[in-house]
């Protein structure tokens, strides 16, 4: 049985999971059969009420999903060592706790319309099951307005269960996304509230629901700009690991972060895509996010963490790797990310010292340069902070440019 939930928990994490998504590739509905409502066990007949899920209507733009090259499977991502991690484990026992048939039957389409609910959400925002975030957001968020020179750029927005025990936000949802008649989306949202989120008690209670995280680009589509989603989800599955709560927002937030520079870079950074197949080009998007994310977090004038919690930090991407190597939303093993996030770590760290700050470009071409190291030998998880292990790391890669 517990086999059977680990296999469970890898179907339903990665359909609402890929980051931490990160960036969203794609969506899309699951298989019909498999997610006709168990209407006999709640005693409403399919003669008199056929709820087949509904198809969406309204598409999301290519352009901004970061979905650089489509999938080739004769050109996928080399296989390296790779393992499970501590968020595995908290994801199975999330999910073995209280899975139900109808959770299961229902699930599917309930996390795609969390997702797409968060995009169009123009309500007040806050972060955390009950709040207790928003302040912390709002911190962080500035903190990386500053540092990257991107004043009111970036909107974030949080992700809640709750959104879909709420009548009137399921039919705003199915009246919008799916182009529902008023009729059919109240039909809905009545048979949601009143029979699904009654009988199962997995799709009102489990993290998963609520735990994408996700950068998207719009550029005016319905009405939005660009975004920044963070399910509390994510947020408490990581903090079961045993990282604080702090480093999880901040790393989680400065990753999606750095998707916007990809975004605002993406013409010069990569005109042809990041590589020549799916899997590659999102593990490299991927990994110089981490990489992104390590810089920022460490330096004096950005998320000025010490030491204690830079280790949680580099555990914290230790968790969100994956072993996906033919999949083009890979995102690099726990080994390479962590990989990664410690190489932007050494960066700031020796351009603190030298009063310096690098702007986005001269960041990305130090990754460029470190991408095979990233990529190579497996990484020590027990990590050395000398001075000499810095000053040999970049000894010679300080550019004049750099800003003061």
């Amino acid at each position: 049985m517990k086999n059977a939930y680990h296999k469970m928990a890898g179907i339903i994490f990665s359909a609402s999971l890929v980051l931490v998504s990160c960036t969203k590739d794609e969506f899309e509905v699951g298989n019909e059969e498999s997610l006709t409502p168990l209407t006999s066990k709640i005693n409403i007949h399919s003669t008199n009420m056929d709820f087949k899920v509904p198809s969406l209507i309204k598409k999301l733009p290519e352009k901004s999903m970061f979905h650089d090259v489509p999938f080739n499977l004769s050109s996928i991502v080399e296989p390296s060592k790779c393992t499970l991690t501590p968020l595995d484990d908290v994801v199975a026992a999330s999910v073995s706790s209280n899975l139900d048939s109808i959770g299961l039957e229902w699930y599917d389409l309930y996390a795609e319309m969390n997702f797409l609910s968060t995009i169009t959400d123009d309500s007040q925002q806050y972060f955390g099951a009950d709040g207790e975030d928003t302040q912390k957001v709002k911190n962080i968020t500035r903190s990386l307005e500053r540092f990257w020179f991107m004043p009111h750029e970036v909107e974030v927005r949080g992700q809640h269960k709750n959104t879909l025990e709420d009548y009137d936000k399921i039919v705003d949802i199915l009246s919008f996304w799916y182009e529902m008649p008023a009729s059919e989306a109240n039909a809905f949202a009545y048979y949601f509230t009143e029979f699904v989120n009654t009988e199962s008690t997995f799709l009102t209670e489990t993290p998963l629901i609520a735990s994408d995280g996700f950068a998207i680009a719009l550029d005016g589509q319905f009405g939005q700009n660009d975004l920044i989603v963070i399910g509390d989800g994510i947020v408490d599955l990581l903090e079961q690991t045993g990282i604080r709560r702090g480093v999880i927002w901040n790393g989680i937030m400065a990753h999606e972060w750095a998707h916007q520079i990809q975004f605002n870079n993406q013409d010069k950074w990569y005109p042809n895509g990041a590589a020549d197949n799916a899997p590659e080009a999102t593990r490299t998007t991927e990994l110089e996010a981490d990489f992104f994310t390590g810089y920022y977090v460490t330096h004096k004038r950005g998320g000025t963490q010490n030491w204690r919690r830079t280790q949680q930090f580099l555990e914290l991407f230790f968790n969100i790797g994956d072993c996906s190597f033919t999949s083009d939303g890979h995102h690099g093993t726990p080994l390479q990310r962590m990989e990664a996030a410690r190489r932007g770590y050494l960066l700031a760290r020796n351009m603190q010292r030298k009063g310096m700050v690098l702007n986005a470009n001269q960041v990305h071409k130090r990754f460029l340069n470190k991408l095979d190291k990233i990529l190579g030998e497996e990484p020590l998880r027990v990590i050395e902070t000398t001075d000499d292990e810095i000053e040999d790391e970049f000894k010679l890669d300080v550019q004049p440019d750099a800003l003061q």
